[in-house]
């Protein structure tokens, strides 16, 4: 077996682990969309796993040199003629900053990630779909990509979380790492509470030239507000 055989079967190996129940098939063709010419598939995963089939297509690449701004390009173009809702691009070598920035901003209708092989073994498989974007036949066109977990300290404990954004819609969101509630956070809900009892919220701080920023908190579930006083009519019952 030559080394890229072996490194591709490392990865059909790894997949077959995350994905017991789903359809994985190696070297596989499928007419484009676009093309509709035949396309050649690494590795093709077929899975159920939100209810409604979603495509994930694995190209392994196994170079001399890193994956450039032009490699990426063609994976998003090829992703998206395959009808791929995940693509997947896995490298033994390492990528360059300009095909990080690039895979970053895509196609919206495309999950897409570049992996380095040797990080491979933790990487996790997320689908997590905007509630607003849906097509015609009501399947998730609105990924969330979420960053990696944040610290948030209140009262000297620390609660991990993700924040992260529809690729379609650009709605918020944020995960908390202990009980992996995904909350929606919008202009219409002051805050959001967890399964865990925490209460959620974004408040804006004036950063200077008409420009504000906006933060997240966190509130423990004993937490009470304040009640409010008018300093202005502190003195009417006096």
């Amino acid at each position: 077996m030559k080394d890229w055989e072996k490194y591709e079967e490392q990865i059909f190996e790894k997949l077959n682990e995350l994905f017991p129940s789903s359809s994985i098939e190696k070297n596989q063709k499928i007419i484009g969309k676009f093309s509709e010419r035949s396309r050649q598939i690494d590795i093709l995963v077929k899975s159920e796993s939100i209810g409604r089939e979603i495509i994930i297509v694995i190209d392994c690449k196994k170079f001399s040199k890193k994956i450039d701004i032009k490699t990426v390009e063609s994976f998003i173009g090829f992703s998206e003629d395959v009808g791929a809702h995940i693509g997947i691009m896995i490298t033994n070598i390492g990528y360059s900053k300009s095909a990080e920035k690039r895979a970053k901003n895509h196609h919206k209708d495309i999950q897409l990630d570049i992996v380095e092989f040797q990080d491979f073994e933790d990487y996790e498989f997320a689908y997590d779909t905007c509630i607003f974007c849906r097509d015609e036949d009501d399947f998730p066109i609105g990924l969330i990509r979420l960053s990696e977990p944040l610290p948030l300290v209140t009262d000297g404990v620390v609660t991990l979380i993700n924040t992260g954004n529809c690729s379609y819609c650009g709605e918020s969101y944020i995960r908390c790492q202990g009980c992996g509630d995904l909350i929606h956070v919008g202009n219409d809900i002051d805050e959001y509470e967890c399964q865990c009892g925490n209460t959620f919220g974004v408040e804006s701080e004036y950063i200077g030239s008409g420009m504000t920023e906006e933060h997240i908190y966190i509130r423990d579930k004993n937490y009470v507000r304040p009640e409010f006083i008018d300093p202005n009519q502190t003195n009417l019952f006096e």
